[in-house]
């Protein structure tokens, strides 16, 4: 594709950006390449948060993995700083949470203003989550812990290598990639998966549309110090009567976000300091002084969205498959929801486990929740830019109202969080008749399980990269003797829940839960009736694992230091209180700061 505009990239605020050029020689990548077939399973382009989380989720299963970006390293801008609640728990499914929570600023907060009269605050804590704070972490920092755990699981991400071809086969994708020095190669995978932003070449070599419109102006965003004493573990939006708003993200080292919208059309070119300081004398309820930036850009917002997540052996996501505003620090969460769902049914598909048909369901559950950030941005952009006197009054007068009530404030903070997405009934929802408990498709909460006698949480439970059964202790032997659960031994982590966290008991039994890898309820079903969960791991697997030809394709849960793990029967060592074989990691975060 064209390049964009001059100004600076700010790909992970959704603007369109222009497209990057490295200096780096690229490094090089075969990973456990096979000594025929293609080079590796998996081709993920981008090493962006999306690329790095989607890699990451199949460098874990044992997939052949390679990384490609065409820039030269870690992004030296701060970028998208919001990491969400629904995020945080994804990134405790991958072992990572305590990381970024130990560098990032934690946000309780947000807090809506009008002429300086704040309308409403929005706790985040009310999002259902144990992650209740939205966690301020500049962009550079998130791909240094990503790009820290890639390498752990034996990973590289090659730089300066930009893809500029695409040539799909029956059993393989040829990817064309020109690297920095000017060398052309060429990639053989199984599979190729655009995380290549806005600018996607990926999406270009497909031919498929994005759909959509570029906002009127620019948007300027500064990294300040201000000498003003705001709370800072709040996000602060100022509205005012002209309908040019001003956001403020506190960020660690009390340093501010400064986000102006509607700046004008600028032609691409970045802001001084003294333009910012203009616009937060004409902004801001009181005096402000702006003063140290760190980082000073100019983007153009764009809302659009792509005409598919998938053609054949190509996949996309992330900004490559749709854009949209900053409000609401939507972006970079979903784009990392969206690897974290697709990289456990590509890693099944991609070691023979699963048919290719399961990664149609990848856009069928992901694609709904888009439009929806989609629909939340806008909305979020409308309501802040009011300019009309009587829309303005209304908007003033409701949002107090609202804000006071504690449903309300749940509901808002689910839905900003993410917290809220839940997928459609299908093969990999199983709908059911029973009431209460969290249905299949929607999160299941992180609660207490026993793993082989020993006490843990579901997500620690789901690192394993397996799903999870989670049974009600007083009915372990009863559940587990189902002689349909048996070929599927090694494709579970069977643990035993708290009942008094657990879902409301069926008819004195309390239900049985078949969590998937990505922490959404799979299908429900009760000691003395399992055929809902073992229905769904029927057709989800092409071959149990015990079949010989699955175990010649045995997804590998290991880590980076150790050998290979034996392959136990983990519903006997969980019948019997001993742990099951799910892996834990070492985590090293040297030469990160």
């Amino acid at each position: 594709m064209a390049p964009g505009g001059g100004g600076p990239r700010v790909d992970g605020m959704n603007g369109i950006p222009p497209n990057r050029t490295g200096a780096a020689a690229p490094r090089a990548a075969a990973l456990g390449r096979a000594d025929s077939g293609p080079d590796c399973q998996v081709l993920v382009v981008g090493a962006g948060p999306t690329g790095l989380v989607l890699g990451a989720e199949l460098l874990t299963r044992g997939i052949r993995t390679r990384i490609i970006d065409k820039g030269d390293g870690v992004a030296l801008q701060a970028r998208a700083i919001g990491i969400h609640a629904r995020t945080l728990e994804i990134l405790d499914m991958m072992g990572l949470a305590e990381r970024f929570t130990e560098r990032g600023q934690v946000v309780r907060h947000l807090r809506f203003y009008s002429q300086g009269r704040c309308l409403t605050s929005l706790e985040f804590a009310r999002c259902g989550s144990r992650f209740g704070f939205l966690l301020d972490l500049p962009q550079d920092e998130t791909e240094r812990l990503l790009r820290a755990r890639i390498a752990e699981l034996g990973g590289v991400v090659e730089q300066g290598a930009e893809l500029t071809g695409l040539a799909a086969g029956a059993d393989a994708v040829t990817a064309s990639i020109r690297c920095n020095a000017g060398q052309v190669q060429t990639i053989t995978a199984g599979y190729v998966v655009g995380c290549d932003g806005a600018h996607s070449r990926v999406r270009s070599e497909l031919g498929l549309t994005f759909h959509g419109q570029p906002y009127p102006q620019d948007w300027l965003l500064a990294d300040v110090l201000l000498d003003w004493d705001l709370r800072e573990d709040a996000v602060h939006a100022f509205f005012r009567l002209d309908g040019l708003p001003m956001i403020l993200f506190p960020m660690r080292g009390h340093r501010w976000r400064l986000t102006l919208p509607f700046a004008g059309s600028r032609g691409g070119q970045a802001p001084t300091l003294a333009e910012i300081q203009e616009l937060t004398d004409q902004r801001a309820p009181r005096p402000v002084t702006v003063s140290d930036p760190t980082w000073l850009a100019n983007f153009r917002c764009h809302r659009r969205s792509a005409s598919g997540y998938r053609r054949g052996r190509v996949l996309l996501a992330g900004d490559a498959v749709h854009i949209h505003s900053p409000a609401g620090g939507q972006g970079v969460n979903t784009g990392m929801a969206e690897a974290h769902n697709l990289g456990w049914k590509l890693a099944l598909v991609a070691s023979g486990r699963a048919p290719d048909a399961l990664l149609d369901s990848y856009g069928t559950e992901r694609r709904p929740v888009a439009e929806q950030v989609l629909k939340l941005t806008h909305a979020l952009v409308h309501y802040g830019s009011m300019s009309h006197p009587i829309k303005r009054r209304v908007r003033d007068i409701v949002v107090p109202a609202l804000g006071r009530s504690t449903a309300i404030q749940r509901r808002v903070a689910s839905r900003i969080s993410q917290i809220y997405v839940a997928y459609p009934p299908g093969p990999l929802a199983r709908p059911d008749r029973a009431r209460g408990g969290p249905r299949p498709g929607r999160r299941m909460p992180d609660i207490k399980v026993r793993a082989g006698g020993q006490a843990a949480t579901l997500h620690r439970a789901l690192r394993g990269g397996r799903h999870v059964l989670i049974v009600p202790a007083a009915h372990l032997a009863s559940a587990l003797s189902d002689s349909g659960l048996r070929p599927y031994s090694s494709d579970l982590q069977v643990v035993t829940g708290d009942a008094a966290q657990a879902p409301a008991p069926d008819n004195g039994t309390g239900p049985v839960l078949l969590v998937r890898p990505d922490g959404h309820v799979a299908a429900r079903g009760s000691p003395g009736s399992m055929e809902p969960v073992t229905g769904y791991l029927r057709d989800l697997f092409q071959e149990p694992a015990g079949h010989p030809t699955a175990r010649s394709q045995k997804t590998v849960h290991h880590t980076p230091s150790a050998a290979p793990p034996q392959i136990k029967d983990d519903l006997e060592d969980t019948a019997a209180g001993k742990p099951g074989t799910g892996s834990s990691a070492h985590w090293q975060t040297r030469n990160l700061t």
